[in-house]
């Protein structure tokens, strides 16, 4: 059966930390397929999405084997402490129900890993490490709108996405 879980050999286990906001369909299969090798996931749903995002995804995932809908929902915006907010608050809902858990993937909703579990599992088991994604601040294209080193040295009260107007008129301090 394709959507029956299959526990690989592997000491690895994974605890993907899903945070969403839309389109509930891709997120429910992206559980299933995170889900089908033994791993765990822990999906975040914002707070600012609509009911029947939240419901829809909510309604499939009880159904799921390793896979939970965290409690503690978020109201996220983009480039501020509350993604920061729903990730560890995620993070410590997938710990506490998965204790198995060795490593934790955070993926968005619109992300998938492109290596399968197999290659995943193999690799972490091999490797005595913790990894990161890293970007270099100043050589990379990670930035694309906005200030760049003005984001290390200043505080900003407003966010430039919600309120640009305000953003670029006041002083930083």
């Amino acid at each position: 059966m394709p959507h029956e879980r299959q526990i690989l050999p592997h000491m690895a286990q994974i605890a993907y930390i899903l945070l969403c906001h839309k389109d509930p369909s891709p997120v429910i299969e992206q559980a299933r397929r995170l889900s089908r090798s033994g791993d765990a996931v822990a999906i975040h749903v914002d707070a600012r999405a609509p009911r029947d995002v939240y419901e829809a995804i909510r309604g499939a995932v009880t159904a799921l084997p390793r896979v939970i809908l965290a409690k503690k929902r978020t109201r996220c915006a983009w480039g501020s402490w509350s993604i920061v907010a729903a990730t560890l608050s995620t993070i410590e809902a997938a710990l506490a129900a998965f204790p198995d858990a060795t490593h934790v993937y955070l993926l968005s909703g619109d992300c998938m890993p492109i290596k399968p579990a197999e290659y995943v599992h193999a690799f972490l088991d091999q490797h005595d490490a913790d990894f990161i994604e890293c970007e270099d601040f100043f050589d990379s294209d990670w930035i694309r709108t906005g200030l760049t080193e003005e984001r290390l040295k200043y505080r900003h009260f407003f966010n430039e996405r919600a309120q640009p107007g305000l953003f670029y008129r006041s002083p930083s301090s």
